[in-house]
């Protein structure tokens, strides 16, 4: 399933481009996501949480930050959970990109990802759904915190 989204936040690419990359404190603006430990740089344990319709699940989670272009303003991540409750699974590829347009900053999003179990019997539009949903959500909570 590929998801693709976009937000702008009203601040300079330079305030928001540090924060983006500062991985455990981007992580905060996602709701339902916690950085439970950071194993290197580019590498973190979380615990995810979300519901999708009448399903709650939690993942326990590795982020890997794959790429991190600071001239592009691109970066790369995969991650990696598993259902708390031995449900099922996620894999998640992300790329996220922004750019500066007229003092604010355009950040646009694909994730590719592959559900098994539990979760992926729900079904891809109520999964889009949320999905969506918490993308504006973290919008509104990244602008908070530039």
């Amino acid at each position: 399933m590929t998801i693709e989204d976009a937000f702008d936040v009203a601040a300079p690419l330079a305030r928001v481009w540090p924060v983006l990359t500062d991985f455990p404190r981007v992580a905060t603006c996602i709701p339902g996501a916690e950085i439970t430990e950071k194993i290197d740089d580019r590498t973190y344990r979380a615990k995810i949480a979300m519901k999708v319709g009448p399903a709650e699940v939690t993942y326990r989670a590795t982020v890997s930050v794959d790429e991190l272009d600071e001239n592009a303003h691109r970066v790369t991540m995969s991650i990696k959970g598993d259902d708390t409750k031995g449900r099922g699974g996620v894999r998640i590829n992300v790329i996220s990109q922004a750019i500066e347009r007229t003092g604010k900053t355009h950040v646009t999003l694909r994730s590719d990802a592959q559900i098994s179990g539990f979760l992926a019997s729900i079904g891809g539009r109520l999964i889009e759904g949320v999905a969506k949903k918490t993308v504006a959500q973290f919008a509104e909570n990244l602008a908070a915190l530039v």
